[in-house]
């Protein structure tokens, strides 16, 4: 069985809609609150195992001690190991999913976590400290 990736979990899950927002773009939205869904990533220098390791054992502290991927003036940067994220502003969902590229080509390496209510909400500010693209 193939494992979708991140953004294609989470637009076949019917908790999330798609929001026409002017005429060709679009946003992900958390049903039950009506918010938009942040998708960003971060990028670690750490063997994907101890991604994957920290990931299945809900320990978000962990992963946000893993080293990240910074250029020579520690600015974010890129690398083989990368960790997907979405989440609400509010926190009311946090997902997760860590990939790996093999042979320049991304692969996903398990299935999305998708934590809902108290359990995302703890992690918000954790959330936007991982994002690199924000």
């Amino acid at each position: 069985m193939e494992i979708k990736d991140l953004s294609d979990f989470l637009r076949a899950d019917p908790r999330f809609t798609t929001r026409r927002k002017w005429l060709i773009l679009s946003e992900l939205v958390y049903t039950p609150t009506g918010e938009k869904v942040e998708e960003g990533f971060r990028y670690f220098t750490c063997p994907a195992e101890s991604l994957t390791a920290a990931l299945a054992r809900r320990d978000f502290a962990a992963i946000a001690k893993l080293p990240f991927a910074l250029d020579g003036e520690g600015e974010p940067d890129t690398s083989a190991v990368r960790l997907d994220l979405a989440y609400t502003a509010s926190g009311a969902i946090a997902a997760f999913q860590p990939v790996e590229y093999r042979d320049h080509v991304p692969t996903c390496l398990s299935a999305c976590l998708l934590l809902e209510g108290a359990e995302a909400q703890a992690l918000r500010d954790t959330l936007r400290e991982i994002d690199q693209s924000s």
